[in-house]
């Protein structure tokens, strides 16, 4: 049977070079009765697709006809189940065995399996978006080098349809608050807000799968619409390929931003660099079917976005929690400190990628940075003071006195206090840490400091100090004089001489 070629060669010698039929047959080695056949007004080969079909028709017998429409149906099923759990040709061979009576070989079964399966493929529509209208977003895993140990991080990847510009963050989770906060980011890179988003159903935006495209979305995810003013739009369930535009970001981030792994000391480090590599690639990258680079068309996209509103959105997940007796709140496993005087009340924790803040009637009570680790107690000693005056013993084990973030001259004052006054020294030393609230941390750290070189381990010591660092507009409750040590009080010190403290030691300087 001649092919389109060879049909193509008899139009072209009879029309263009003017040959007669017999040169033709005799120039193709060719029967006449062929040349004059192709040659006849609306004779035309069968194309490849005819003769398969007609081929197809004559090869199945009749006890393969009858259960063909049960291995279209399979196959047809399989369109909408998962890609890793669809029928074989083995499988459809023993349920046609099992459940139809089938007689026929396998080898036949998996000839048809692979024939009506081409027949099934799905066809794909090439696309061109509208600038400023849309973007598609994925969430992928990667790899890094954090402070010198293997860390998996997520990437939080979304890319603008139209000019294919890339964003690319990372986080350490892919919790809620981290899926809020990228869209934060990301709009802000871009420059203003597409129409609409394309997404999978992921729980961070979908509570439930409705019928068809329609799904009950989660509150926050409806909240950052609201803000940013876009619409969502959902694939069809394990139809990724609907988000043609990102499928492969992840892929090609990781090859070309991550290989090798890069080494750095912060996720801060870490998205610093994702976000130049953004920009090199959009520099480099050309849009398909144009002359123009990735950064070219963004910038020609960012007049078609909406504008960013004026305030940022809050990019947290709200939860609302019980101040045990121990003054901690419970967040994903982790204990939080907020003030005394809010034990057994309700509060609500906002948390955020790298902080918690916990806010009671309106008013933010306590703020920490929050913890990627499980089952840890953050504390902040600032919260424990008010209840320490009453009991000023336990300053000694407190959780919050032991932490890292406070100085070792706190530690070292209230020791000394302890040995030279006892108890009493522990509640003059609560005294101390409260003026921090007058004159900051830094301020107080450096009052105790400049007093523990004059080894003089004594309240109205400090006291003095951060007068003259003031310049005396910092104004303290004075110790009652029954409470302040007998021998201190025969010495007539003038506020503003420290000197004179040499006398408490005995003329040592």
């Amino acid at each position: 049977m001649i092919d389109m070629a060879q049909y193509h060669r008899i139009k072209f010698l009879k029309e263009v070079e003017g040959l007669s039929e017999r040169q033709i047959a005799k120039k193709l080695a060719i029967s006449r009765n062929t040349v004059s056949k192709y040659l006849k007004e609306g004779a035309k080969p069968p194309t490849t697709i005819q003769r398969q079909t007609v081929y197809g028709k004559k090869e199945y017998s009749d006890e393969t006809k009858r259960i063909l429409p049960f291995i279209d149906q399979w196959l047809e099923d399989d369109l909408h189940t998962w890609q890793k759990q669809k029928h074989t040709a083995a499988r459809i061979f023993r349920r046609l065995e099992e459940e139809h009576d089938f007689k026929g070989s396998e080898s036949n079964i998996r000839k048809i399996v692979a024939q009506r399966k081409k027949k099934l493929q799905e066809a794909f529509i090439p696309l061109e978006f509208q600038i400023g209208h849309q973007f598609q977003f994925d969430w992928g895993e990667a790899d890094i080098i954090l402070q010198g140990r293997t860390q998996r991080i997520y990437l939080f990847c979304i890319q603008l349809s139209a000019s294919r510009l890339r964003f690319v963050r990372a986080y350490l989770h892919g919790k809620q608050e981290a899926f809020l906060d990228g869209f934060v980011h990301a709009f802000e890179f871009f420059g203003g807000v597409p129409t609409e988003g394309l997404f999978d159903n992921l729980k961070t935006a979908v509570v439930k799968i409705l019928k068809g495209r329609d799904r009950l979305e989660q509150e926050a995810f409806l909240a950052l619409q609201a803000h940013y003013l876009f619409k969502a739009e959902f694939a069809n369930v394990r139809k990724g390929n609907e988000k043609g535009r990102v499928e492969g970001t992840v892929g090609y981030v990781r090859r070309n931003a991550l290989v090798p792994y890069p080494q750095v000391q912060s996720m801060e480090e870490l998205n610093e660099y994702l976000l130049k590599w953004c920009l090199r690639d959009a520099e480099k990258r050309m849009v398909p079917h144009t002359k123009e680079t990735v950064k070219e068309v963004w910038e020609k996209e960012k007049s078609k976005l909406h504008p960013l509103p004026v305030d940022r959105f809050e990019a947290c997940r709200l939860l609302s929690c019980q101040v045990d007796k121990t003054s901690l709140i419970t967040v994903d496993t982790n204990q939080y400190s907020v003030p005394t005087y809010f034990v057994g009340q309700a509060v609500w924790a906002k948390n955020f990628v790298d902080r918690v803040i916990v806010v009671a009637q309106n008013q933010v009570i306590a703020e920490h940075t929050r913890s990627n680790d499980r089952y840890e107690m953050i504390t902040v000693l600032d919260h424990y003071l008010d209840i320490l005056l009453k009991k000023p013993r336990a300053i000694r084990d407190a959780h919050a006195f032991q932490s890292d973030a406070i100085p070792e001259v706190f530690r070292n004052f209230h020791r000394k206090m302890r040995e030279q006054e006892g108890a009493e020294g522990d509640r003059k030393f609560i005294r101390l840490l409260l003026l921090h609230r007058e004159i900051g941390m830094e301020g107080l750290t450096k009052a105790l400091q400049e007093a523990e070189q004059t080894q003089v381990y004594r309240y109205e010591v400090v006291h003095e100090i951060i007068q003259r660092n003031t310049n005396g507009v910092v104004e303290f409750d004075q110790l009652p004089q029954k409470k302040t040590p007998t021998n201190l009080l025969e010495y007539k010190v003038q506020k503003t001489n420290v000197e004179k403290y040499g006398q408490l030691l005995g003329g040592r300087s």
